[in-house]
């Protein structure tokens, strides 16, 4: 598999502290480094190195690959933690820790001590419009490639990138298309500088570019990559909602970094025109105790959802276990996602409101969560739209196709 190193140097970590211990140990460099990547508009170096020597962009691997194997709810408590710090850093270290995980799913065992053996392994992704016109040339042993993927998130410390061109496949010259997703080493790839963005600022989601570099077939994965993997027994690898659930977790950890953020104003601040201290007003307290259920209850129906469908997977088909989840499982994993992201934007929303024009401020940390949050909730995969989509299925309509795996 991988060098007994990487084995060892994961287990070393997990005896330190477990890794929601390990990621709140450095929230104060985590803190730096949001606002950092304000101005640069991605992660800097140095953090993206820190939160890998921390194992978090490996805690979802397999322990064999030098990962912690962790379940949906501790995916969940990891990346909502991060983002309660700051949007953009729990943005990377969601996107990163399971895109690193998903592109193993489908991925030939010849390939799989390559890529794991790089403690810092840390794959973006290139999808979206920007492949309307991409092409894809055969050649011996693999394919020639020209494309520019939009939403790279994590791409100015990635290592990797994959390119994924969903249902359609990518134009084949001469006509038709392949069947396949790439990988794509830092070297055979640049960054196009398109992320300019308010919300989740920080990402550094930008356009991910190759131009005529080769993929050894090795190197290239099945179009349905984020399809279900029958090689390892972790259940989270035959969750189809895997993506879906840690963009729930990072609109659940902007909304608690907000409740906080109003806590801490509270304490200090009394609105002009009125010597009623903002702590001591009954609209805030209401304010406040409806925040904090609305996200504790959408936090418990997406944690209680993602446990049920790893139960209802359980081991390996060939030890008794399920390949997918039936779809009454599946549609209620769903909702608790898309649930998740929209009320964590109200939430934010009227906490920001309520703090006042404090909230409107450059150097006031809700500012940036009211534009991390609304960023967050429009992602495709857990829009508003699915309401209407899984709540017409309710009603005896047919199930909606699957929103396919692609960026913020």
């Amino acid at each position: 598999m991988v060098r007994a190193e990487i084995i060892e140097r994961s287990k070393k970590l997990q005896e330190t502290a477990p890794a929601l211990e390990r990621l709140l140990g450095i929230k104060e460099a985590l803190l730096q480094a949001g606002d950092e990547a304000q101005e640069l508009r991605h992660i800097p170096a140095w953090a993206s190195n820190e939160i890998a020597d921390q194992g978090l962009y490996r805690f979802a691997l397999p322990e064999e690959l030098g990962g912690e194997d962790l379940p949906a709810r501790d995916q969940i408590d990891i990346v909502e933690a991060a983002s309660a710090i700051d949007g953009s850093i729990g943005w990377c270290v969601h996107i990163n820790s399971e895109i690193n995980s998903l592109v193993l799913r489908r991925m030939s065992m010849d390939l799989v001590h390559d890529y794991y053996d790089d403690w810092r392994v840390l794959t973006c992704g290139g999808v979206g419009p920007g492949l309307q016109t991409a092409r894809a040339r055969p050649e011996n042993g693999g394919w020639r490639l020209w494309c520019q993927g939009s939403f790279g998130s994590g791409c100015h410390n990635a290592t990797w990138t994959l390119v994924h061109f969903g249902s359609d496949g990518v134009p084949q010259e001469g006509g038709g298309s392949s069947d396949k997703a790439f990988l794509i080493p830092r070297e055979d790839w640049e960054i196009v500088d398109t992320w300019n963005t308010a919300g989740l600022r920080g990402t550094g989601s930008a356009d991910v570019k190759v131009d005529g570099a080769f993929i050894p077939e090795r190197a290239t994965l099945p179009k349905d990559l984020f399809s279900n993997c029958d090689t390892f027994a972790s259940p989270t690898l035959r969750n189809p909602m895997q993506a879906h659930y840690n963009k729930g977790a990072v609109a659940l950890g902007i909304a608690r970094g907000a409740i906080n953020d109003l806590i801490d104003l509270a304490m200090v601040k009394t609105p002009w025109m009125t010597a009623t201290p903002l702590s001591d007003m009954p609209e805030l307290q209401y304010r406040l105790g409806e925040a904090e259920a609305t996200v504790s209850a959408a936090h418990a129906f997406m944690v209680d959802a993602q446990e049920e469908t790893e139960r209802h997977l359980g081991p390996l088909p060939k030890d008794g276990g399920r390949s997918a989840p039936d779809w009454e499982v599946t549609r209620r994993s769903y909702l608790s996602c898309v649930h998740a992201a929209q009320v964590s934007r109200h939430v934010v929303d009227t906490i920001h409101n309520t703090a006042g024009t404090t909230a409107s401020r450059m150097d006031s940390p809700l500012e940036r969560r009211l534009r991390d949050s609304h960023q967050a909730a429009s992602h495709a995969a857990i829009s508003w739209r699915h309401y209407r989509n899984l709540g017409s299925n309710y009603l005896g309509n047919d199930p909606p196709p699957f929103a396919t795996f692609a960026r913020a």
